[in-house]
């Protein structure tokens, strides 16, 4: 069995293939793609979620960044992450072009909802109808690029996709 943890870099440049190896490393073999990276939008939307409650925590929204794929992995703790990286820049283009190109999207509208949730608790505005609108398409969306990674469409047309972000 290849260590998938770490360790002998040729190994994992000759295994990155195996589905046993990408599956043993918690990375889908259909698609080259691994679902911790979402948790880099997970995080965003817990922190929006205890806005209505602790407006303080707009100070952790702020520092949130987006982040690529590989950069997420090349930060995190994953164990096999450098097989994650691999997995993806050998991924297939018809898979990894509409899942980069959503996540963008995402970190865009994080992006844009941080900055009206700053604006809102500046104005001392009520927060749960912007909270809760914010976490549905932020959900949905997460939803989305996690059928993605498990070797679905991207929820369907495109246009069900820029419905989000309108």
């Amino acid at each position: 069995m290849v260590d998938v943890h770490g360790g002998n870099d040729s190994a994992v440049e000759l295994a990155w293939w195996d589905p046993d190896v990408l599956t043993e490393a918690n990375i889908v073999p259909a698609t080259g793609l691994a679902t911790d990276y979402l948790n880099v939008f997970n995080e965003a939307v817990m922190l929006f979620g205890l806005l209505s409650d602790m407006p303080d925590m707009i100070e952790e929204l702020r520092n949130w960044q987006p982040m690529s794929y590989e950069k997420h992995f090349a930060r995190s703790g994953f164990q096999a992450k450098d097989l994650a990286i691999l997995a993806y820049q050998n991924a297939d283009p018809a898979i990894k072009g509409p899942f980069d190109a959503l996540s963008h999207e995402t970190c865009d509208l994080l992006q844009q909802r941080i900055k009206q949730a700053e604006g809102l608790i500046q104005e001392g505005a009520p927060l749960d109808d912007f909270i809760a609108a914010t976490t549905m398409a932020l959900q949905a969306s997460i939803m989305m690029l996690d059928g993605m990674v498990h070797g679905g469409a991207a929820g369907g047309a495109q246009d069900d996709i820029d419905a989000l972000f309108d």
